[in-house]
């Protein structure tokens, strides 16, 4: 892999797509992201408003955090853990593919439940669909893929309501995830490493495969337009590569 931190491949174009049109109506304040990676999603929140706190697994990835979001000043905060945080404190709780990184991960969405306000919202981002977990997962140190009705019921136990899940990506993931795989195997990127599912999690936050990166060029902002369209007709349809959930956290929690 090669540090590319702020690649906009075309998954993160068409997931970007479907989760800002999910929150665009919610009212500004403050938010703790979980696993912020380079902060390219953090901006856009800042960007409208929003005030928040951030978190990334590895010191390296916190340092980057850091200086890619040093000109909002006081605006958001880089924190090097999050168990000394009060509890009930933020808005919103946001984790886009953090969960399937996670073996116990109704522990830890329980674990972030506390740090939300009652009533306050959950916003996630996962892989989807198990049937199609690849080399390229184990490669970025993905333990699943999840399905829509166990991610719903993951949520609801860990104390939400009102939960509401999209899949996005579809058709285009289809096509460009087929063709990473293949330019991963010509290249040899998709070979196994030697390093633990946490040095592979940490990694994968601000580094993006060769392949991905040859891909983003053809496939960019400008470019996939048409399909960040097309893809909007299918996200109450269980057809993307992967799965964009909000939820309300329960007053008894």
């Amino acid at each position: 892999m090669n540090a590319e931190q702020w690649v906009e491949t075309p998954m993160y174009l068409l997931r970007e797509d479907c989760l800002l049109r999910q929150v665009g109506d919610w009212p500004r304040g403050s938010f703790l992201e979980i696993g912020a990676g380079t902060g390219r999603l953090t901006r856009e929140f800042l960007d409208r408003g929003f005030s928040g706190t951030c978190y990334d697994l590895g010191a390296d990835n916190r340092d980057i955090l850091r200086r890619n979001l040093n000109d909002y000043g006081d605006q958001v905060r880089v924190v090097d853990a999050i168990a000394g945080l009060p509890s009930a404190s933020f808005d919103y709780v946001f984790a886009f593919e953090v969960l399937e990184h996670i073996e116990d991960d109704a522990d830890a969405l329980t674990q972030w439940t506390r740090f939300l306000k009652p009533g306050g919202r959950l916003l996630l981002s996962v892989p989807a669909h198990m049937s199609k977990f690849s080399a390229e997962d184990r490669a970025v140190g993905h333990i699943r893929r999840y399905e829509k009705d166990e991610l719903s019921g993951l949520i609801e136990d860990a104390g939400f309501t009102d939960v509401d899940i999209k899949a996005y990506g579809f058709p285009l993931a289809i096509v460009t995830r087929r063709g990473n795989q293949w330019l991963s195997r010509r290249r040899g990127d998709d070979r196994q490493s030697d390093e633990d599912a946490e040095a592979l999690s940490i990694r994968s936050g601000v580094e993006r495969t060769p392949a991905s990166v040859r891909v983003a060029r053809i496939l960019n902002r400008r470019t996939i337009t048409p399909f960040l369209w097309m893809q909007r007709a299918f996200f109450d349809r269980d057809l993307g590569d992967g799965y964009i959930a909000t939820a309300t956290k329960t007053e008894a929690v």
